[in-house]
């Protein structure tokens, strides 16, 4: 069971998912790893069944963020304990993915449609969205209730451990601790940029994405440093990281739109949904080209840097 002891009070000052400007930082990383997990138990455990995909979602959200906590301190607990908890929160989170990932689908041909209202008639693509409805519910019943116990027995056995684990013993009160946590991230989110930039890939896209989650989460985690400089580089992340994601999802629909003859039977109607699709992607690929230019704008070098010193102005 996962430690409820270990969190702050309801009322508490300090952020669910930041470090306390004064909170030594073992500290911290104990309170937010323990209280995330204990909040995706909750979320799993739903106040009505209207509440499921809201709970599941809100569920996979808070592992993302915890493994960029891990990832924030993986060269103090050491690699070996860094990837078996990553691992689990991974595959936890997998589990869960499938129901979300085709309702996406049907909300992202929603706004391909809502594109191109006036221009497309009122039926178009209707086939498509029955199909993507069949896809939704047959995902939806594969999340059984055994297998959300699974994921809570999961996560609270991670709990557990996490309350357990000397953190205080073993992950230094100095920015040291997290610099290479950080300058890792920063690093792989800059040369995945580049790449991405480059090539225009849709892979190459979604590991850029991924980078850039891991270092907002990350910036968030940080943000009681410098909350107006860090605050608004988080957000930026938050905005690049969600037309990265807008992205994936039509390049998803685009390919099981192909991989499906049953998803549109109409080979006009077909083509027509890929060349939407894909017109709207090209605006969504240059508006996150953009922001990626400011969001990676400097060396790693000098990010890392800048972090130091809103670390020392701040925890002084």
């Amino acid at each position: 069971m996962v430690d409820l002891a270990a969190r702050p009070p309801a009322d508490s000052p300090l952020s669910p998912v930041a470090v306390g400007i004064d909170e030594a930082l073992p500290v911290a990383v104990q309170r937010l790893t323990v209280g995330l997990l204990a909040g995706a138990c909750a979320d799993l455990r739903p106040r009505s069944e209207k509440h499921f995909d809201v709970g599941i979602h809100s569920a996979r959200k808070k592992m993302k963020r915890l493994r960029a906590l891990l990832r924030l301190v993986r060269d103090e607990i050491g690699y070996s304990a860094y990837r078996n908890e990553n691992v689990v929160l991974r595959d936890t989170a997998r589990t869960l993915a499938g129901m979300r990932d085709a309702r996406v689908l049907h909300t992202t041909l929603d706004a391909v449609c809502d594109d191109y209202e006036g221009l497309l008639a009122e039926d178009a693509f209707a086939r498509t969205t029955r199909f993507l409805d069949a896809r939704y519910e047959v995902a939806r019943r594969a999340i059984t209730r055994q297998t959300v116990a699974d994921a809570i027995v999961n996560l609270g056995a991670a709990g557990a451990r996490f309350a357990a684990y000397p953190l205080t013993d073993v992950v230094r009160d100095d920015f040291a601790a997290i610099a290479p946590g950080i300058a890792r991230v920063y690093r792989r989110g800059y040369r995945a940029h580049h790449r991405a930039r480059e090539t225009r890939d849709v892979h190459d896209l979604h590991e850029w994405r991924k980078r850039v989650k891991y270092l907002r989460h990350q910036m968030e985690a940080l943000e009681a440093l410098q909350p107006v400089l860090l605050g608004a580089y988080a957000a930026l992340l938050d905005e690049l990281g969600e037309l990265l994601g807008v992205d994936h999802d039509h390049a998803v629909l685009a390919d099981t739109v192909m991989a499906h003859a049953d998803a549109c039977r109409d080979e006009r109607e077909r083509w027509l949904l890929i060349a939407l699709i894909y017109r709207r992607r090209g605006d969504l690929i240059a508006a996150a080209e953009r922001l990626g230019d400011a969001a990676y704008a400097e060396r790693p070098e000098a990010f890392v840097d800048r972090i130091a010193a809103y670390w020392e102005a701040g925890r002084r």
